[in-house]
């Protein structure tokens, strides 16, 4: 289990646990990118668009974090700047699986510069590492080329597909399943 106060250090950005300070700019982002990322993740629920509601659901990511259920990390520049995105390990399953789903977006205004891919390994190095998770799992849709992109740099392999999986854009899309091993983490491209 880690610490709410646990900050993980890239080369450029950070993943650290959300703070109740974090809602309004998490709203903003959520907002502003609202087209860039409707056509790849789930209609925004309003606790990503209220700042009060974004509030209580930053509580309730501090709770699942302290109860080892989920792991949603705000992506940072840096340590003191600006939220720009979040990594997730959704759905953390203890036992003989230890397995979490991996989730991630970033603010339009920072797409494609290599964030993501930098705080997506980050992630993966925590849920190995610290968490000793032992597989991490992502569901991408064939046609999100930047997705794709993140998942392969990171070293997660293709496993299959699934059929009508998510509803994305007011439709159930079929996603690719992608997934890595702890056993495969050291071996992951730099």
């Amino acid at each position: 289990m880690l610490s709410l106060r646990a900050v993980f250090r890239g080369k450029r950005v950070v993943l650290r646990a959300p703070r109740v300070s974090d809602a309004p700019r998490i709203v903003e982002i959520r907002t502003r990118s609202s087209e860039y990322l409707k056509p790849w993740v789930p209609v925004p629920g309003p606790d990503e668009l209220d700042v009060p509601l974004a509030r209580a659901r930053i509580l309730r990511d501090r709770r699942d974090i302290r109860a080892d259920r989920h792991y949603r990390f705000c992506m940072t520049l840096g340590e003191d700047g600006p939220v720009i995105g979040r990594v997730a390990l959704n759905q953390v399953f203890r036992g003989i699986f230890q397995n979490a789903y991996l989730g991630y977006w970033v603010d339009v205004e920072h797409h494609g510069q290599g964030f993501t891919t930098e705080a997506v390994r980050l992630a993966l190095d925590v849920a190995f590492r610290e968490l000793g998770l032992h597989r991490i799992q992502a569901a991408i849709m064939p046609h999100n080329a930047a997705s794709l992109s993140v998942a392969r740099k990171c070293g997660l392999r293709h496993e299959g597909r699934a059929v009508r999986y998510i509803q994305i854009a007011g439709a159930w899309q079929d996603h690719l399943l992608f997934a890595i091993t702890a056993e495969d983490w050291p071996a992951a491209p730099p």
